[in-house]
C-alpha cells in the first residue's frame, strides 16, 4: 500500500478542482497541527566502515548481506554522499529515519526549501557506467551502493523516496537526474542470470512494457513539462499520484520528491544476488538529487509463529486446532518454513499436521510455503487413538532452507498437549485495579464445547452468567467461577480482585496525551501517563475502535476512512480527548 499525504489532497484540490478549496480550509481549521513544522536532519557517514554502516542502518530481517561497497570501495567511506537522516516529525516522507544517498553533499538535503537550485559539490566524483544505460545524457556525481545478498523467501523489498532540485523546472529536459536499484541474479523461472531495475512505478508493467516504467523525474512529476523542459516522446505525465510538490518550504530542500515507494523483486530463495543502488547527476553537477532509504527496510519476509490465545497449546483428540503462522517484515506475504516434529505424541501415529491447502505434512519433515498474512497449521488426533493421559507434541519451524548460509537460520517451536475430548479447565485469576475494578473475567485453559458461567457471589458483578462482565468493586474481593459445557463437564476457578487506593494527588493536572503520527494512515500511536483505555470516535460520536492499554497503545488505523476522528482516553486522572486526521 502506498502512503497518502494531506498535502497531495490539498495540491490536487487547488490545481484540479478549485471548488474543493473550502473543504481544505475546514480541515485546516480543525487540525492546524497536521502541517509539517520540522526540517529533517542528516549526518554524513564519512570515515565509517561501509559494511557496518549498511548493516546497522538498512538491512532488516530474512536477508544476509555481504561484499558491501560504496563507490566501488570497501572499507571506510571517503565522501559525504551517503549518511543517515532523521525526519524529526516531518510527515511528508513517511519515514522516521534511514539512509540518504545524494549526487552532492548530504548536507544539502535538510530544509527549509529556500532555493530552487541547491547543490554542493564534493571531491572525487564517481561515474557509474551501469546507470548510464538509462540516462538521457552524460552522467557524473554518482553515489553507488553495491552488495551481494541471499534471501530466505521468494521476495525482497526496500522502501525509498526520490527527491531532486531538478523538479519542477527540468521535468522533460535532458537534465534528468536518474537512479536505479539494479538486481542481478538467477531468474526464478528460467535459472538464467538477468539484471532488472526494481525501482519501478507501481502497476506500470504492461504487455508492451513488461518491465514497467522506471521512477525518474520525467516519469513521476506534476503532470506537465517544466519551464526548462521541452517535452517530447520521453515524457510521461500519467503518474502524478506518486509525486509530492514541496510547496511548504519545510522538511527538505528538494523542490519535489516521490511518495514512499517499495522497490521489490522476485528471487530464488537461498540463491546469491547482487544489488546495485545508484543515483547520478545527468548533464552537469548542479541541482542535487537524493534517494532516501527507510531504515531496516531491505528485507525478506520470514514466518513467525503467534499463539493466538490461552487455549492454543491444548488440543482435544477429535477437535482440529489451528494455530496461525503470521508472515511479517515485508510488503509481501510470503515465507518459507521447514517443519519437523518431536515430543511424546508422534506425528503420523497419534495425530496429523495439516496445511491450509489440505496437505498432510510428512512425519519425517516437510517444507511449507506460507502465502498469506495469516495461514493456519492444523493439528488433529488420528481416529481410533485414545489419549489415556496428556501427551505433548512439538512442531519445529525452521524459517530458512538456506543451509549454506547459517546467518539466515531462525527457529520457532509450537507445543501442543493432546488430551481426550470433553474436558473443561479454568485458570485461577488475579485482577488488580486502582480505586475501582470495572471489568472482571476468568481465563479458560481449554474446552471443546460452548460454556456457561456462574459467578459466586454475584455482588458487584453486572453479568454473573458471563465469562467477562463489567463490574463495580471498590475493595478486595474473591469469587468462585463455575464453567459448565453443554454435556455437563465443569470446572471451578478462583478470581481474586485486588483494589489499591489511588495515591495520586487530586490537584495534579491531567496527563498530556501524545498522538502520532498526525495525520495517520496505517498505524497510530497513543501515549499518556496512567493511560488505561482508548476509544476512537467518529464525527457522529460512534465508537469505532476500543483498546485497553497501560500507558501506551498502537492502533491499526488502516480500516478507517479518511477524515477527522476524536480520541477519548481514560487515564488514572480521568478522561481526556484529542483529535487525529486519517489520510489515505
Amino acid at each position: 500500500m502506498q502512503q497518502s499525504y494531506i498535502v497531495d489532497v490539498m495540491a490536487k484540490s487547488l490545481t484540479i478542482n478549485k471548488v474543493h478549496t473550502w473543504a481544505i480550509a475546514f480541515v485546516l481549521s480543525l487540525c492546524p497541527m497536521v502541517l509539517p513544522a520540522q526540517n529533517i536532519s542528516v549526518s554524513a557517514a564519512t570515515g565509517q566502515n561501509i559494511g557496518t554502516f549498511v548493516q546497522n542502518n538498512l538491512i532488516g530481517d530474512g536477508v544476509y548481506v555481504f561484499n558491501v561497497k560504496f563507490n566501488n570501495n570497501t572499507g571506510n567511506i571517503a565522501t559525504p554522499q551517503i549518511g543517515t537522516f532523521n525526519s524529526n516529525g516531518y510527515v511528508q516522507l513517511f519515514m522516521d529515519e534511514g539512509v540518504l544517498m545524494t549526487t552532492g553533499n548530504v548536507s544539502v538535503a535538510p530544509g527549509p526549501n529556500n532555493g530552487g537550485s541547491a547543490s554542493q559539490s564534493v571531491a572525487n566524483y564517481y561515474s557509474d557506467s551501469q546507470l548510464s544505460s538509462i540516462a538521457s545524457g552524460s552522467i557524473n556525481g554518482c553515489a553507488t551502493l553495491d552488495f551481494d545478498f541471499v534471501s530466505i523467501s521468494p521476495f525482497v523489498t526496500v522502501n525509498y523516496c526520490f527527491g531532486s532540485e531538478e523538479y519542477p523546472e527540468y521535468v522533460c529536459s535532458s537534465f534528468n537526474d536518474v537512479f536505479a536499484f539494479f538486481v542481478t541474479g538467477p531468474n526464478p523461472t528460467t535459472g538464467q542470470t538477468v539484471t532488472r531495475n526494481a525501482a519501478i512505478i507501481p502497476h506500470s508493467a504492461s504487455t508492451a512494457n513488461p518491465n514497467g516504467v522506471a521512477v525518474a523525474i520525467n516519469s513521476v512529476n506534476s503532470g506537465s513539462a517544466g519551464s526548462n523542459g521541452g517535452g517530447g516522446s520521453g515524457c510521461i505525465y500519467t503518474y502524478t499520484q506518486y509525486y509530492v510538490s514541496n510547496t511548504w518550504n519545510t522538511g527538505v530542500q528538494y523542490d519535489g520528491f516521490t511518495r514512499k515507494l517499495a522497490a521489490s523483486t522476485v528471487v530464488t530463495p537461498c540463491a546469491q544476488y547482487h544489488m546495485h543502488i545508484s543515483i547520478c547527476n545527468v548533464g552537469d553537477n548542479a541541482y542535487d538529487s537524493g534517494v532516501f532509504l527507510e531504515k531496516r527496510s531491505f528485507n525478506s519476509p520470514s514466518a513467525q509463529v503467534n499463539l493466538s490465545n490461552g487455549e492454543a497449546d491444548t488440543v482435544m483428540h477429535s477437535h482440529p486446532h489451528t494455530v496461525p503462522l503470521t508472515v511479517s517484515g515485508s510488503d509481501y506475504n510470503y515465507g518459507m518454513a521447514h517443519v519437523t516434529f518431536g515430543g511424546e505424541a508422534r506425528c503420523g501415529v497419534d495425530y496429523w499436521c495439516i496445511t491450509a491447502t489440505g496437505d498432510t505434512l510428512s512425519p519425517s519433515g516437510d517444507s511449507l510455503l506460507i502465502v498469506s498474512p495469516t495461514q493456519g497449521l492444523t493439528v488433529v488426533g488420528r481416529p481410533g487413538v485414545v489419549f489415556s493421559h496428556p501427551k505433548t507434541a512439538e512442531v519445529y519451524l525452521q524459517t530458512s532452507l538456506c543451509q549454506n548460509f547459517p546467518e539466515l537460520l531462525t527457529f520457532d517451536t509450537l507445543r501442543f498437549v493432546f488430551i481426550e475430548d470433553d474436558i473443561v479447565a479454568l485458570r485461577d485469576t488475579i485482577i488488580e485495579a486502582v480505586d475501582t475494578c470495572k471489568m472482571v473475567g476468568v481465563e479458560v485453559a481449554y474446552a471443546t464445547r460452548p460454556l456457561s458461567f456462574q459467578w459466586i457471589p454475584e455482588d458487584g458483578i453486572d453479568h454473573p452468567r458471563q465469562q467477562y462482565s463489567t463490574a463495580l468493586i471498590t475493595e478486595n474481593a474473591e469469587y468462585s467461577v463455575i464453567a459448565t459445557d453443554d454435556v455437563g463437564n465443569a470446572d471451578t476457578a478462583r478470581v481474586q480482585v485486588v483494589v489499591t487506593p489511588n495515591a495520586i494527588d487530586n490537584a495534579e493536572p491531567m496527563p498530556q496525551l501524545a498522538v502520532y503520527p498526525n495525520p495517520a494512515d496505517e498505524v497510530l500511536h497513543i501515549e499518556a501517563d496512567g493511560l488505561q483505555r482508548v476509544r476512537i470516535l467518529s464525527a457522529d460520536g460512534r465508537c469505532l475502535i476500543e483498546a485497553p492499554c497501560i500507558d501506551a497503545v498502537t492502533i491499526d488505523a488502516s480500516g478507517l476512512e479518511a477524515g477527522v476522528y476524536t480520541i477519548s482516553a481514560t487515564t488514572l486522572r480521568g478522561m481526556t480527548t484529542s483529535r487525529v486526521v486519517v489520510v489515505k
